[in-house]
């Protein structure tokens, strides 16, 4: 579920900063970013439905 929800996020920011790109909005160009990089975050993470992944990321 938290691919899904980072994927969302990941889509949002994105979209938040096309707009503050075109409408020359440096605030709303920035927090498009920043809830785009927690997205992604998001999505690195090791489910918890797969234990194995979590081994992966200690080695």
């Amino acid at each position: 579920m938290s691919k899904t929800k980072g994927l969302g996020q990941r889509i949002a920011g994105k979209a938040k900063q096309a707009v503050g790109e075109i409408v020359g909005d440096q605030n709303l160009h920035e927090e498009g970013k920043e809830q785009a990089e927690r997205g992604r975050d998001e999505q690195s993470k090791p489910s918890e439905l797969n234990p194995l992944k979590k081994l992966n990321q200690l080695t």
